[in-house]
C-alpha cells in the first residue's frame, strides 16, 4: 500500500505540477498577475514565501498543484486574467496541456535512454472474433504468430506496431500450429468494431517469454519518444471518440481508484515502466483537458471563442460560472460512477491494467 501511494502521488503530482507550471509561466509572460502557486490542494499547510509577487504554498492534499490568478472573471481589475485579450487568455489556458504533452515526450525519450524492458518470446492467439479478418483467414486459438509482412514477431508490442503499419492493405502472416508452419493473408481493418482489434484476435505472450532491456542512442531515443507520444495520442483520441459515440460504457473506464491500484502495479515492475506510465497519463490529461467541457480549460477556451463570435461581447460572469459549476458537478458524478466500477473490478480480482 505504501509503494502504491508513493507511486500514485509521484505520478499525478508530477503531471499536475508540470501542467500548472505551464499556466504560471505563460500567465506571467502575458502580464497577468499571479497571486498564488500552490503545491497540492487546499487546505493550506504553510507558505514558502513570496517571489516576484507570487506566493508559493504547500497544501494538505499531496498531489497536484494550482495557479490562482487575479480577477479570473473580472475584466475591470488591472493585470487580471479577464482583462487580457483572447489570444493571451487562450494561450494561458492551453499552456498547461501543452506542457503535459512535452512531459510525455520527455518521459518516453527517458524510457528509451534508460533502457526499455521488453517481453520477448512467442506470441500466441488467445481468441478469434467471429467474421473478423483473422477468422476469415482461418486463424485459430493457440496459433503462434511468427511473422507479419516478412518481419519477425517477438512480442505483442511488435505485433501491434507491425499490424498498424499494414492497416487497410493485404499482408502475410507467418503462423505455427501443432509444430507445422504455414502462412495466411488478410487485410487488417482500419476501423474495427468496438472491442476488437484490426485483425480481430486476442494475443498474449506464450509460456517461456523473457524480459530484455534494450538501450537506444540519444537521437534514436528522441525519435522513439516522439513516435510513442504520437501513438499514445492517436490511441487516446480514438478512445475518446468511441466514448463520445457511446461505444464505450462507464463500466469500461478506469477512474481514480483504478489508477491508484495501477500505479502500484506499474511501480512494482520497475521505475522505467513508471516513467512510461507518467507519459501515458500526461497524454491523456493533454487531450482530456482540451475537450470543450465546462470546468476544464477546453471549456473555458470555448467560451472565449464564443466571445469572439459575438463580436467581443462576453457572457455574464455569473452565467459562465454557473455553466462551469454544472460541468464540474457532472464530472464529479462521472468520476464517482467510474470509481464504483473500479471498486467492483478490484473486489472481483480483476487487474486494472489494459
Amino acid at each position: 500500500m505504501l509503494l502504491t501511494t508513493v507511486a500514485f502521488v509521484f505520478v499525478f503530482g508530477l503531471v499536475m505540477l508540470v501542467h500548472e507550471l505551464g499556466h504560471l509561466i505563460t500567465a506571467r509572460r502575458a502580464g497577468i498577475t499571479v497571486l498564488e502557486f500552490g503545491f497540492g490542494y487546499p487546505p493550506r499547510l504553510l507558505s514558502l514565501g513570496v517571489h516576484n509577487g507570487v506566493e508559493y504554498t504547500i497544501n494538505a492534499i499531496p498531489f497536484g498543484a494550482f495557479v490562482r490568478m487575479l480577477g479570473e472573471e473580472d475584466p475591470t481589475a488591472p493585470g487580471s486574467f479577464a482583462s487580457k485579450g483572447a489570444v493571451a487568455r487562450i494561450g494561458t489556458l492551453a499552456a498547461g496541456s501543452l506542457m503535459n504533452l512535452l512531459l510525455a515526450v520527455v518521459a518516453f525519450v527517458g524510457v528509451s535512454l534508460a533502457g526499455e524492458q521488453v517481453a520477448v518470446g512467442r506470441v500466441i492467439v488467445t481468441g478469434v472474433a467471429n467474421a473478423s479478418p483473422g477468422a476469415v483467414a482461418g486463424m485459430q486459438t493457440n496459433d503462434i504468430i511468427v511473422s507479419i509482412g516478412g518481419q519477425p514477431v517477438r512480442s505483442t508490442v511488435e505485433l501491434v506496431e507491425l499490424t498498424r503499419q499494414h492497416l487497410g492493405t493485404e499482408v502475410e502472416l507467418g503462423l505455427e500450429r501443432d509444430g507445422q508452419s504455414f502462412t495466411v493473408r488478410l487485410v487488417p481493418r482500419v476501423q474495427p468494431p468496438a472491442g476488437e482489434g484490426a485483425i480481430g484476435i486476442g494475443i498474449a505472450m506464450a509460456e517461456g517469454w523473457q524480459v530484455e532491456t534494450i538501450h537506444h542512442p540519444v537521437l534514436e531515443s528522441v525519435w522513439l519518444g516522439l513516435k510513442e507520444t504520437w501513438t499514445v495520442l492517436a490511441m487516446t483520441a480514438g478512445a475518446f471518440v468511441q466514448l463520445l459515440r457511446g461505444a464505450v460504457s462507464p463500466s469500461e473506464l478506469t477512474g481514480p481508484v483504478g489508477l491508484f491500484q495501477m500505479s502500484g502495479v506499474v511501480a512494482r515492475s520497475g521505475w522505467v515502466n513508471l516513467l512510461r506510465f507518467v507519459g501515458f497519463i500526461s497524454v491523456n490529461l493533454f487531450l482530456l483537458n482540451l475537450l470543450p467541457i465546462p470546468a476544464l480549460d477546453g471549456g473555458r477556451i470555448a467560451f472565449i471563442l464564443l466571445e469572439k463570435l459575438r463580436g467581443g461581447k462576453r457572457l455574464a460572469p455569473q452565467k459562465e460560472g454557473l455553466v462551469h459549476l454544472i460541468g464540474l458537478l457532472v464530472l464529479i458524478g462521472l468520476m464517482l460512477l467510474v470509481s464504483y466500477y473500479d471498486v467492483l473490478r478490484i473486489f472481483h480480482g480483476q487487474n486494472p491494467l489494459p
